[in-house]
């Protein structure tokens, strides 16, 4: 019976912590969707220059919603009057 005792106790000393791992995902999956962001601005900001900046600004919204990005109202209309003028856009 020792036996099964002390082989229990170090499977369990191996085993990592479970709130780690998940964590680590949950970091990456962050990261990927901030990287995947960034892109689809830069892209946008690249294709949409020189429209009319109601029509960036929709635009935006329509592409940055689905990817969990909610900006308010002001900070979207100040996007997209610098993807208009042509000036360097990043995400605040």
């Amino acid at each position: 019976m020792s036996t099964t005792t002390q082989t229990t106790t170090r499977t369990t000393a191996l085993r990592p912590r479970r709130g780690a791992p998940r964590a680590i995902a949950a970091r990456q999956v962050q990261q990927q969707r901030r990287g995947y962001t960034r892109a689809v601005l830069r892209s946008l900001a690249r294709n949409q220059q020189g429209r009319s900046t109601a029509q960036v600004q929709r635009m935006l919204q329509n592409c940055l919603s689905p990817l969990g990005v909610r900006l308010s109202t002001a900070t979207l209309h100040k996007l997209a009057v610098d993807i208009t003028a042509g000036r360097p856009v990043e995400l605040p």
